[in-house]
């Protein structure tokens, strides 16, 4: 393990110190190439120059001869100016005769007829570079004229002319310059031999800038194609606008295409300049990912990129001169505006950014310098001249870093999203489930999975909002790491060394290796309550409640990391009716609580294939004795778990949304059999049919039931809707408005289980009812319990007074029956007259009777048929 480590440290450094070898041999040749050019410190010659500035542009060689005024100057600092103007230089040669000037060792002795200097002109966009040789008798003789003359290639970057010298001594020179690009025009004077090396140089250069961005533009082409990421695409619009930039400024461009091709390059120069930083703020804007961070500098930078593309296309319509004022006083604030992004950026993730801010120090550096010495700020050198072509080398070098750690990241926050949750940030189940499965895989086998449940959390989180119940789960989540931080037993399950995962049951769930546990179960368990209830606290309120804890123990309660985890759940939510609040999972656990999601997908099919059964139960009118209607109930016989009380199903049919269907069955099944009965028996009864409240608010409810209606052909005033509901829907319009219409239409609506939940005196205040049923609570036993009996008798004596129908449920005796009867109650359902029964036992049932009477007893009392 150490030697792998070293190994990669040494190759590291080896490969730093190669790179630091070739800059620095670099550095060093660029110093040597300045060093060899021709000035009055390094030569035996003596240099005179003196400028004359042509503002009109249009004065010849006689009279700038004859009546212009000459400064003397230095030939490297004479003012150029961002104008349209001319400028004329003179330039004497003075060189003692007889000795060689240009040999390396100064000694040696040559013939000056094969002596020649090279005068370079280092500017490619040159509208003028006219070189004349003056002499004191003959007139000046044209050496070279740019415009006139078939240029080679070279010449194009670096126009030059060869300047013979002569055996007197003395030479003298006219040179006219005037330039379409930057102003600043540097002229050097080299031995032949160092005038080739230079250009080796440049064209090395610029062979290597073309290759490295070649390489780069390659790079991003197929990270985009990877990623459909349009930050790539940026970044290369960016190099080819740096590339045409370069190419025209430097002159390199001639080496790669044609002049005409070169001069659309020289003529669109500023416009590239614009699309350059154009594409380099969108670029910084996307690569620092301000879109995804909904930071008010993302509009503000796309509105800023905007008016630059506007000043941009503005900008073609303006002279060479009105374009570069325009593009130059508009960067500055690109930089204040570029940098503030990253910098905003490091103060909030240096990691993120660290190697694109990098990348910015030579680009800015080389913005900076080259431009002014472009514009005559800055004293010339191969260096400073060409700094933004080597700034645009050390940062594309620096941003393939960059990318490549964006990639890293992004990667990383796959893995994060994979692993983490995005809202609290924590471990996700998958990571306890890989740990499981290491553990099994290195044959440990006893372990137990633990998974922690807070106390009434679920139902607290109703009243809280998303920030606090995140805060919960993070402070219980930290609060249990402290409690687990030196105890081995409890076993990491993420490579950040963290003990809990998070479920989706808004639990947390650990694991710990028994082998290894020195403390009591019970113990541990209580530490953990103990530390639960000591995070409790919702909004400053303290609360006096805990956590439920499941505990499923390998292999005894499960042999695979999701039938341990699920069984552990399961127990957590039995032990909320633990004494202890913390139980181990039991086989009958999951036997008597099937999946609800399988559970749903029953039910559904149920529904399709007609799989439920309405069962009936009659009511008596207590006036007449006779049958006057019956209540239909659902049954389910699920054909694998058996009967499943509706309770259970109801439920779920509410959670899962199949309620509106469920519902619709039932009244279709039940109206279809009331038209059966009323035909075989002859009997004009009335049928009574549950309905929730979730019901009422259905969009297409009341035209469902019509339809059911008309296709059974059962009048409306036979229909009874008793209204069940486990939430008030008393203040819902949607729903009252329902029950207005239903009444329109002619049917009964009953509120039911009155005096439980909802059930109360509100609703009977607010809807339009017109039937109450008393709830069995106060029905059962009415005789023997004085309060039941005060609680019936003054519920059936309110309902009447507000000229209600009233049905009581319960009704187990004949006694009962007396009693609700001397009430005045109308209607009597209960086991006393029978249990629910089939539609097929019901007719029956309904036949054994005389003219639809129920029969007395000798003894008073009706024994029902047990079914």
């Amino acid at each position: 393990m150490i030697f792998p480590e070293l190994s990669k440290k040494i190759s590291t450094a080896i490969i730093a110190l190669i790179l630091f070898a070739i800059t620095l041999s670099f550095v060093s040749l660029v110093n040597d190439i300045d060093q060899k050019n021709i000035d009055e410190f390094n030569s035996p010659f003596t240099i005179n120059s003196s400028y004359f500035i042509d503002k009109s542009n249009n004065a010849d060689i006689n009279e700038v001869l004859t009546s212009a005024q000459f400064i003397e100057s230095n030939i490297n600092s004479i003012p150029y100016a961002l104008a349209e103007q001319s400028y004329w230089i003179k330039l004497s040669l003075h060189y003692p005769i007889g000795k060689s000037l240009l040999s390396v060792n100064i000694q040696e002795r040559r013939a000056y007829e094969n002596e020649h200097l090279v005068l370079m002109a280092e500017h490619s966009m040159l509208d003028s570079f006219i070189v004349y040789e003056l002499g004191a008798i003959k007139a000046p003789t044209i050496l070279f004229d740019k415009s006139l003359t078939d240029l080679e290639v070279s010449q194009n970057v670096y126009p030059a002319v060869n300047l013979e010298l002569n055996q007197f001594g003395y030479s003298e020179y006219l040179i006219k310059l005037k330039s379409s690009g930057p102003p600043n025009i540097p002229l050097q004077l080299f031995k032949p031999d160092d005038f080739e090396q230079r250009l080796l140089l440049s064209q090395l250069i610029y062979g290597a800038f073309i290759g490295i961005l070649l390489i780069i533009a390659i790079y991003n082409l197929v990270l985009f194609f990877a990623g459909k990421d349009k930050v790539y695409l940026l970044y290369i619009g960016y190099l080819i606008s740096a590339f045409a930039v370069l190419s025209s400024l430097t002159g390199y461009g001639y080496f790669l295409f044609s002049e005409q091709v070169m001069h659309l390059l020289n003529q669109y120069l500023i416009f590239n300049d614009f699309l350059l930083i154009i594409f380099l703020l969108l670029f910084t804007l996307f690569f620092l990912r301000y879109d995804r961070l909904n930071h008010w500098a993302y509009k503000v930078c796309i509105g800023f990129v905007a008016i630059i593309s506007l000043l941009a296309l503005y900008s073609l319509s303006l002279d060479e001169l009105a374009q570069t004022k325009l593009f130059f006083s508009i960067q500055p604030l690109f930089y204040i505006v570029a940098l503030y992004l990253i910098f905003n950026r490091l103060k909030q993730d240096f990691s993120w950014a660290r190697f694109y801010f990098l990348s910015w120090l030579p680009l800015f550096v080389g913005a900076i310098i080259q431009p002014m010495v472009l514009l005559n700020q800055l004293e010339y050198s191969f260096l400073t001249g060409h700094a933004f072509l080597f700034a645009i080398m050390i940062e594309v070098t620096f941003m393939a870093f960059a990318l490549a750690e964006r990639i890293r990241r992004s990667e990383q926050e796959k893995l994060t999203m994979i692993a983490y949750h995005q809202s609290n940030h924590l471990p996700r189940q998958t990571n306890l489930e890989h740990k499981i499965n290491e553990i099994l895989k290195d044959d440990i086998q006893d372990f137990t999975v633990i998974v922690i449940k807070p106390e009434q959390f679920q139902r607290i989180e109703l009243y809280i909002d998303e920030q606090t119940r995140v805060k919960f789960i993070q402070d219980l989540n930290q609060k249990l790491s402290s409690l687990f931080r030196f105890n081995d037993a409890v076993l990491h399950t993420t490579d950040q060394l963290e003990k809990l995962c998070y479920l989706e049951n808004c639990s947390l769930a650990m694991v710990i290796n028994n082998v290894d546990n020195e403390q009591n179960i019970e113990l541990f368990i209580h530490s953990i309550q103990q530390a639960v209830q000591d995070v409790y606290s919702i909004k400053n309120l303290k609360l006096p409640l805990s956590a439920f804890v499941g505990l499923a123990t390998y292999p005894e309660h499960g042999s695979s990391s999701a039938s341990l985890i699920s069984n552990a759940s399961i127990a957590a939510s039995n032990a909320e009716t633990s004494q202890s609040k913390w139980t181990y999972y039991a086989q009958k656990d999951s036997e008597n609580s099937p999946s609800s999601i399988q559970l749903a997908i029953d039910l559904e099919q149920a529904i399709t294939h007609k799989g439920f059964e309405l069962f009936h139960q009659p009511q008596i009118d207590l006036k007449t004795n006779k049958v006057c209607s019956s209540e239909c109930l659902i049954r389910w016989n699920h054909p694998v778990l058996g009967a499943i009380y509706p309770d259970v199903f109801i439920a779920i049919a509410e959670d899962f949304g199949l309620m509106p269907s469920l519902t619709l069955w039932v009244v279709e099944t039940a109206l279809t059999q009331q038209a059966r009965l009323t035909e075989h028996t002859g009997l004009n009864h009335m049928v009574s049919i549950n309905i929730s409240g979730k019901d009422l608010i259905q969009a297409n409810f009341i035209d469902d039931v019509a339809g059911i209606i008309s296709r059974c052909d059962i009048k409306a005033e036979k229909i009874i809707f008793e209204l069940t509901e486990s939430i008030s829907f008393a203040q819902n319009n949607i729903a009252i408005n329902t029950i207005e219409k239903l009444i329109e239409l002619g049917i009964t609506i009953s509120i039911d289980d009155f005096g439980t939940g909802y059930s109360s005196l509100s609703q009977i205040n607010q809807l339009p009812f017109q039937e109450l049923k008393i709830d069995r609570e106060f029905v059962e036993d009415v005789c023997s319990d004085i309060k039941r009996k005060v609680i019936a008798e003054t519920a059936v004596k309110m309902a009447k007074g507000l000229g209600l129908e009233v049905v009581a449920e319960g009704i187990n005796s004949a006694l009962d029956e007396e009693t609700l009867r001397s009430f005045g109650c109308d209607i009597g359902q209960g086991y006393f007259y029978a249990k629910p029964m089939s539609y097929d036992d019901y007719l029956e049932w309904l036949n054994n009777l005389t003219n639809g009477q129920i029969p007395k007893s000798l003894d008073g009392e009706f024994i029902p048929v047990d079914k």
